[in-house]
């Protein structure tokens, strides 16, 4: 009698068995695919080299020391001839041998002994190779008691050359400290710019998320629905309300921006007195002058949506159900047209796929070529609300949820290297191209972290807020800000740390901070100062973990 199970079934331990070899199947395929050797690691050379780096790392250049040094010279022939001998060395009492005083690859080893040495004396072996102005530390040593030392190493390249190259034996006699080095002060200089830039990040790109974050919360805007006709009278008066702020920014601040006017020039020469406080105001002051026509327009475009929203409202209530389907299927086409055109202008603009080759390049030409089809599909979107009833009221809320939760994910799914790429090809080198791409992926990451914690809120305010007959922006205020203002400042203190770490990052690719300068100490082979950077970095990592830790735990 077979075993069964308590549901009836006899066990399928055939399918317990195909899934343990697909996984396997799986990993095993992967480590092909990876190509995983562990033979490489266990090579010779390339432990010398690892060894050789880690105790680069070991030394950071932390102090400048006044050393005293003993130097001796020692010959070196690349390759070896075909008589492989040794060199010996006799000078102000120290004796030197080598053996043998030549190599033909990396794996061949030399062996340097001498006496006569400063008893308990450190010192390294450093090779200046062919035509060189600079010196390569192959070798450290320590002298005993009596005076003698012994090292063994290998060279870390071989460069074949007729004449001989020089081994140095340098003996420190000497060695005390007399200050920090340029690299710990440079170190400083940059690790606080690097503080300084995730700070500005974090501060921008919070003002920006914070309000987007309430938008993109599915709980307050499932609700949102208006009348087809609110909907399309806003996107006809977006270009013309939109437009004409915009206009009237650009009118504004023409005289400030053009190119005879004297007013910025004067404005920062009056605040340069006052330092760095001055060039604050005068930065604030030129980016509102520079923002202002995106600001109106942005304005006019929220007027645009709320004139169309009351005035569909209004006609949808009072109008009578056949004239409102004719005014519904007016606006509708005029509307999508009116959509169509902007986002055709848009996406000319960016030359998606090459399009700016089949059009014409004059701004009215290119209406004329987007009028008909934005027409026709004004046309088919009318002919579908005369299916739908008059005074329907479409989900207006989750269309504006679902666009903006899609352009926070397609952000966040760019990393923070790849824009700050872009924006140093825009801004140029420096820091400044290190905050608009930090700032870009702090609003996008800051916005969905927001927007999660706005859809877990305590629905029982809301819902007493609601009966009272508040409108939405009151809801907002006064039931959803209460709840979720302590994670939103614990969710700051968390992205400013993640910024200083994007932040040195963003530094190799020229985006300013304490990551430019490791990365040019790294290309340079210079690992001792790279360390110093290294540890810097960890330093403040520590630091601002523990203190972000700490508000998180006091407030939430």
């Amino acid at each position: 009698m077979k075993n069964e199970n308590p549901n009836g079934r006899s066990p399928q331990w055939w399918k317990t068995a195909v899934i343990i070899l697909a996984i396997f199947l799986l990993y095993a395929y992967g480590l092909q695919v990876t190509k995983v050797n562990l033979e490489e690691p266990l090579e010779p050379q390339r432990q010398e080299n690892l060894v050789s780096l880690i105790r680069s790392f070991a030394r950071p250049d932390f102090f400048t020391y006044d050393t005293e040094t003993r130097r001796t010279a020692v010959s070196l022939r690349m390759p070896c001839p075909e008589e492989i001998k040794g060199s010996q060395v006799s000078i102000e009492g120290r004796e030197l041998l080598m053996v043998p005083n030549c190599a033909s690859t990396t794996q061949d080893t030399i062996t340097i002994t001498g006496s006569g040495f400063q008893p308990n004396a450190e010192g390294l072996i450093a090779w200046k190779p062919i035509d060189a102005t600079t010196t390569r530390r192959v070798a450290e040593f320590k002298v005993n008691a009596d005076g003698q030392m012994e090292t063994t190493f290998t060279m870390p390249d071989i460069r074949a050359s007729e004449e001989p190259q020089t081994l140095e034996v340098v003996e420190v006699v000497d060695r005390h400290i007399v200050g920090l080095s340029d690299t710990t002060f440079e170190a400083l200089d940059k690790i606080i710019e690097t503080v300084l830039m995730a700070l500005m990040a974090s501060t921008i790109g919070t003002l920006i998320s914070i309000p987007l974050s309430f938008i993109a919360a599915r709980n307050l805007m499932q609700n949102v629905k208006a009348p087809i006709t609110g909907i399309m009278s806003g996107l006809i008066l977006l270009p013309v309300f939109g437009g004409l702020a915009f206009w009237l920014g650009r009118l504004l601040v023409g005289p400030v921006l053009s190119a005879d006017s004297t007013f910025l020039a004067s404005l920062q020469t009056g605040l340069e007195t006052l330092g760095f406080v001055g060039n604050f105001i005068f930065v604030i002051i030129e980016l509102i002058i520079l923002l202002l026509p995106l600001m109106l327009g942005f304005v006019g475009a929220l007027a645009a949506n709320l004139v169309g929203s009351r005035l569909g409202e209004r006609v949808t209530m009072q109008l009578p159900e056949n004239t409102l389907r004719i005014l519904n299927f007016v606006t509708t086409l005029l509307g999508t047209a009116v959509l169509f055109i902007l986002i055709a202008f848009s996406v000319t603009w960016l030359n998606l796929l090459g399009i700016r080759e089949f059009l014409p390049e004059t701004f009215g030409a290119q209406l004329n070529a987007f009028l008909l089809p934005g027409l026709v599909l004004g046309l088919i979107a009318a002919l579908f609300t005369l299916r739908v009833p008059a005074k329907h009221h479409y989900p207006v809320g989750l269309v504006i949820y679902n666009t903006t939760r899609t352009i926070f994910n397609a952000t966040r799914s760019i990393e923070p290297l790849m824009m700050g790429f872009v924006f140093v090809v825009w801004v140029g080198l420096g820091p400044f191209a290190g905050i608009m791409a930090l700032t870009l992926h702090s609003v996008a990451d800051l916005g969905k972290l927001f927007s999660e914690e706005v859809e877990n809120i305590n629905e029982g305010p809301v819902e007493a807020i609601t009966a009272t007959g508040a409108s939405q922006l009151q809801r907002i205020v006064y039931a959803v800000v209460p709840q979720v203002t302590p994670h939103y400042i614990a969710y700051i203190f968390y992205r400013w740390d993640i910024n200083v770490r994007l932040s040195t990052i963003i530094g190799f690719v020229g985006g300013g901070g304490i990551g430019f300068v490791l990365q040019r100490n790294i290309n340079q082979l210079l690992y001792t100062r790279a360390s110093v950077m290294v540890i810097a970095i960890a330093i403040v990592v520590v630091v601002l973990d523990n203190i972000s830790a700490r508000v998180r735990s006091r407030i939430i």
